[in-house]
């Protein structure tokens, strides 16, 4: 994939039936970015002292509530206590995972770890868009990882992340699923561009879901080198600069909760609520300058939607309503609006 042919690829799912040096496969980064990672810098070294964030946290059940277990968090993460800001489940908990240096820069390494123990609840958000800034030499890199016990459920919905001309950015986001356990995530990445045309320089974005055994279920990586092969092509982002996914993985998942979501969601002429609609995220008119689809993931064992558009806030209503239908079908209580 590390080559102008192969610059952005969406690759497919692998089964659990894939051969041994699948299955046991880390997140490991495109050689580009490890080459990046190894440039040097006139500043600190990369991942060093500053340069190196970490926010773990652990969380099990009390009395029918989920709670904060365990806690490590250094620069530049800050997390809020959790809140239980959900009426539909009182009991789970909500984490707003805050970045105060206002983005990442070159040379910066970022670990965010979440472990849920057995039936635990939780909903992981950020409390503003991240910002990946300009970068000369080097790399920013950041890997997200969820454990999740028996039974337990974890929703994972930061804000848009911003890529900025010049940035090389890396993330990692790996699921480990133990029995009964299931995940809901939403992303956005907007890419903005320069008055000249520049726009960002490298983007590494994989995803994988394994389960209690480490069997590999889902892997899905991208991989964009705008430099080397434009985005504004068909087939790749045609002319789109926002993109994003919403997934649901877990046990068991019909396959007709696929077909319906592909009808339900908002269409010019085809605006199915269910019942919900504010004025924070109206539907009431179709999602102009979107295009989206819906797949079923191998052995039933999730649903992705796939967006691209023009405007970051048609892109999240769209993916929101994906959200609010996935949560409706698998947990049977409508998506709330968290503060921000």
């Amino acid at each position: 994939m590390d080559t102008a042919r192969a610059a952005v690829r969406l690759a497919g799912a692998d089964q659990a039936g894939a051969p041994a040096a699948c299955r046991t496969a880390s997140d490991a980064w495109p050689s580009v970015f490890r080459a990046y990672a190894a440039e040097p810098l006139a500043q600190r070294p990369a991942g060093s002292t500053g340069k190196r964030g970490v926010c773990r946290l652990a969380f099990a059940v009390r009395s029918d509530t989920t709670r904060l277990r365990h806690a490590f968090v250094c620069h530049p993460f800050h997390c809020t206590r959790p809140w239980y800001l959900d009426p539909a489940v009182p009991g789970m908990a909500v984490v707003y995972v805050q970045t105060p240096a206002g983005g990442l820069i070159q040379g910066d390494r970022a670990e965010l770890r979440f472990d849920l123990e057995a039936g635990a609840q939780v909903h992981v958000t950020t409390q503003a868009a991240e910002k990946i800034h300009t970068m000369t030499a080097n790399c920013a890199l950041q890997r997200v990882g969820f454990s999740l016990g028996p039974g337990a459920y974890a929703e994972y919905c930061p804000e848009p992340l911003i890529l900025f001309p010049g940035a090389r950015f890396g993330q990692a986001l790996r699921i480990e699923l133990a029995a009964g356990a299931s995940f809901l995530g939403t992303e956005i990445v907007l890419s903005r561009a320069a008055a000249d045309g520049a726009t960002f320089a490298a983007l590494s974005n994989s995803l994988s879901v394994v389960d209690a055994d480490r069997r590999v279920l889902i892997r899905d990586h991208g991989l964009a080198l705008p430099a080397q092969l434009p985005l504004d092509g068909p087939g790749v982002l045609a002319g789109y600069h926002v993109w994003g996914q919403a997934f649901l993985f877990g046990p068991d998942i019909p396959a007709d909760w696929a077909h319906e979501l592909q009808a339900d969601l908002p269409t010019r002429g085809n605006v199915s609520t269910d019942g919900w609609e504010d004025d924070t995220f109206p539907l009431a008119e179709a999602e102009t300058g979107t295009a989206w689809g819906v797949s079923l993931l191998p052995q039933e064992r999730g649903i992705s939607v796939k967006v691209v558009g023009s405007e970051v806030p048609a892109v999240r209503r769209l993916l929101f309503s994906a959200w609010h239908r996935l949560r409706l079908r698998h947990r049977g209580v409508p998506a709330p609006h968290f503060p921000k």
